[in-house]
């Protein structure tokens, strides 16, 4: 690897290092890795930040909020992903399934994760979901 290639990985391993306790943080770090190992021209760009990892979950974050419906919203991984990449300033379009690595059965990637931050409201049909919580889905980082 180059150079530039290597300062963008310190420097998100760095990030991820920094933030062990946040796994948001850390899935984003994952996420990131990859695409850089894949991608390496997008070195250049994710060094013009200093906390790339945090700039991506904020972007996910403020978009979570405008969707929100009362205290509930839903972002899927592509979409999650790609809001982060376009904060980034990398190509979206370009990116790896981020649930191919584990085959989507990962609590923290692919399909699983409106079943792990279901949660039931009172009145709410018995065993049904009518919405995701919130702060759940930030916690994880989707």
């Amino acid at each position: 690897m180059s150079d530039i290639v290597n300062q963008a990985m310190d420097l998100i391993r760095d990030e991820m290092a920094k933030n062990h306790d946040r796994p948001e943080i850390v899935l984003l770090g994952e996420y990131l890795t990859e695409r850089l190992q894949q991608e390496p021209g997008i070195a250049g760009t994710l060094l013009k930040m200093k906390t790339p990892l945090n700039a991506g979950f904020e972007a996910i974050r403020d978009h979570a909020r405008k969707i929100a419906k009362g205290r509930y919203a839903c972002v899927d991984d592509k979409t999650g992903f790609g809001i982060a990449c376009k904060k980034w300033g990398i190509d979206p379009d370009a990116e790896t399934d981020p649930s191919a690595a584990d085959g989507g059965t990962s609590p923290h990637r692919g399909g699983n994760d409106a079943q792990a931050l279901a949660h039931e409201r009172p009145g709410s049909e018995p065993g049904g979901v009518d919405a995701l919580d919130l702060d759940a889905l930030l916690a994880l980082g989707v």
